[in-house]
């Protein structure tokens, strides 16, 4: 192939290049959204499922059942399960979780209100005496995968 030849064919792609950029760029912003993975570790045994509930508002969070954006269960394998989100937005989320291992679907307590069950929130925010706030838990989902951990308490 002759230099002249070479660079029209050089051009031409180029050119192919920059026109579909923007072809790419908008099939890139339609693009299904992904999953936010959470990862739940520190389970004492085997027993019942995790159970995951994501908000994106401090709007009942961590409590209202009514309120939750999506809620997903997993198996406990060894010490831990991974609950999976999908085709949520991107946005601002914030993630509660126990392992029911008696399988009522509800945070087992004794008779003054504590936890008997293992549990913990997105960013292992933690508070002394109460559940700690949407902000606390908060964080950012760009979109695409994306995977947390919790540390069960």
């Amino acid at each position: 192939m002759t230099s002249r030849l070479r660079m029209s064919a050089i051009a031409i792609a180029a050119l192919g290049a920059i026109a579909s950029a923007p072809l790419a760029a908008r099939a890139a912003d339609s693009a299904p959204p992904g999953q936010i993975r959470v990862h739940f570790l520190g389970c004492p045994n085997t027993k019942g499922k995790v159970k995951c509930a994501i908000y994106n508002s401090a709007d009942g969070f961590p409590t209202d059942r009514k309120k939750i954006t999506q809620s997903a269960a997993a198996p406990v394998i060894v010490d831990r399960g991974v609950c999976v989100f999908k085709d949520l937005p991107p946005g601002t989320y914030a993630v509660a979780a126990f392992q029911d291992e008696d399988g009522t679907g509800k945070m087992r307590k004794n008779l003054i209100g504590l936890p008997q069950e293992v549990y913990g929130f997105s960013n292992d925010a933690r508070n002394t005496l109460s559940a700690p706030t949407f902000d606390q838990a908060a964080f950012k989902y760009p979109g695409g995968d994306l995977d947390i951990t919790i540390h069960a308490k």
